[in-house]
């Protein structure tokens, strides 16, 4: 989940956040520069760390954001909440974000491409709308309108690479399963969903990846703690920030007309 950020500015925001949360979690930004680089990011055999690959069918909603108009250089994750919408993280923003790869569980292949017409960063967290150039009908992800209770489970899912720091992308799409731990911060200081890490830890490439609560999006993928060198045996002492949907639901309905079901 971690992008590198393009923009000087941004980037110095984000590691002003994430120190932040380092004195209290030990945590960094889930996704660095959403820039992959000319050649876009490695097709390699690695997934998310944990969790499991699932069906177009299990996760309809999440979509790739890329760096290019041909939605291959993939480096971001994200949610069709209507035809015409997508939410993702605002640290995967940047002047080369072209377009959305949605309808496939496949990285950087399948489905549908539409460029991005517009783009509507939250003032007040880790939140970013993108507006399709063509709508494009498909199954979308409900808003929740509260914030989950602590103990929650929760599903997190995402392209994202299997170990830390891997720079490669899952070929399909998983999810893991994250518990709610409370209230925390994202890496623009707004509201977030702290989860704390179950059957898999989110990585490079999740950021602004659904967190799902009760078949509603609850939050956005913002921050995860650091993996250490190799896979641990258990990924319960680590923990993940997310933009929470509630705090920014007036916001998104005043800009894209969604509203919470």
């Amino acid at each position: 989940m971690r992008c590198r950020l393009k923009a000087r500015v941004l980037r110095a925001l984000r590691v002003t956040a994430a120190a932040a949360l380092l004195i209290s979690l030990t945590s960094l930004p889930a996704s660095g520069a959403p820039d992959p680089g000319p050649a876009g990011p490695s097709r390699g055999g690695t997934d998310i760390a944990g969790g499991e690959t699932v069906s177009l069918a299990e996760a309809p909603f999440a979509v790739q954001i890329a760096y290019d108009t041909a939605g291959t250089r993939v480096a971001c994750t994200g949610s069709q909440i209507s035809a015409s919408w997508v939410i993702t993280a605002r640290h995967c923003d940047s002047a080369s974000l072209r377009s959305v790869r949605l309808d496939t569980p496949y990285l950087g292949a399948g489905g549908v491409v539409r460029t991005i017409a517009a783009r509507y960063p939250s003032p007040v967290g880790d939140v970013l709308l993108l507006k399709l150039s063509t709508p494009h009908p498909g199954i979308y992800v409900g808003l929740s309108r509260t914030f989950p209770a602590a103990g929650s489970p929760a599903r997190v899912i995402g392209w994202g690479d299997e170990t830390e720091g891997a720079g490669a992308m899952s070929v399909q799409v998983k999810a893991a399963g994250v518990e709610v731990s409370g209230q925390g911060s994202d890496a623009f200081g707004g509201l977030s969903v702290r989860t704390q890490s179950r059957t898999g830890h989110p990585l490079a490439g999740d950021s602004g990846g659904p967190l799902i609560v009760g078949g509603k999006l609850v939050g956005v993928l913002s921050t995860s703690s650091v993996l250490p060198g190799g896979l641990p045996s258990s990924f319960t002492g680590f923990y993940n920030d997310h933009a929470a949907v509630s705090r920014h639901l007036g916001w998104i309905t005043l800009v894209t007309g969604v509203g919470a079901d």
